[in-house]
């Protein structure tokens, strides 16, 4: 695999942990996925709820978020947290639900298709994913004015997020760091509120004309070197 792609002129990558991964091989170049829609409407921040979004499958690590919740839940009992996707595991999660006596503290609904309006109606985004490709409900919830939260997992979360600016990044798999990070939010509503405005505003770079901006430097980037 290495061997074809040294032969390419350029490898685009999503983020800067996996181009990393590619480094000597070839030349790199780091291209993110651009935001999919533009948010009109913004989070108050002010409803006592948090979302997360994402198949019920082992990527997901939803088993801690229910661990992260629990603790959350021990200390503000008001807050709900909101997850909506479909899945194998959605049994397996609801049976941890239960045990964890998270029942209509932390509820499973199917995936819905005003996904924006349950984001401006939230205000806090968790993410406790293992991997992934990038990470792009985290854009998603940061155009609708959402602080996140998120394990720095790979890929996409520690480029997508800046941490202590417009959300927290926590050690890999940690739930305690995770669910600390939710409290401190929860606990400091001025807090949540700037980092929502600023996650916003920060979220732009990823919007379609400045994605659009990067292909076309790179296009002639290569085309003058080939020239």
């Amino acid at each position: 695999q290495e061997k074809t792609v040294s032969r390419l002129d350029g490898l685009v990558l999503l983020t800067q942990m996996d181009e990393k991964n590619w480094k000597g091989v070839t030349q790199t170049f780091v291209i993110p996925n651009s935001i999919t829609f533009k948010s009109e409407k913004v989070s108050s921040c002010h409803n006592k709820k948090a979302i997360c979004v994402g198949r019920y499958n082992e990527q997901k690590g939803y088993e801690y978020m229910v661990e992260a919740w629990s603790i959350v839940n021990m200390k503000h009992p008001d807050w709900t947290l909101h997850a909506y996707g479909a899945g194998e595991l959605k049994n397996n999660i609801q049976q941890q639900i239960d045990k964890a006596s998270l029942n209509g503290k932390m509820i499973l609904h199917d995936p819905v298709p005003n996904i924006l309006e349950k984001y401006v109606d939230s205000s806090i985004y968790i993410m406790s994913s293992r991997f992934e490709g990038f990470g792009m409900v985290l854009v998603e919830a940061m155009e609708c004015g959402l602080p996140c939260v998120s394990f720095d997992c790979p890929y996409g979360a520690s480029d997508i997020i800046r941490n202590g600016e417009d959300g927290y990044i926590v050690d890999y798999l940690n739930s305690q760091q995770l669910a600390f990070r939710i409290c401190d939010l929860i606990e400091d509503d001025n807090k949540r509120i700037t980092m929502g405005r600023k996650a916003k505003r920060n979220i732009q770079r990823y919007n379609q004309e400045a994605v659009m901006k990067q292909w076309v430097d790179l296009f002639n980037c290569l085309t003058v070197k080939e020239a």
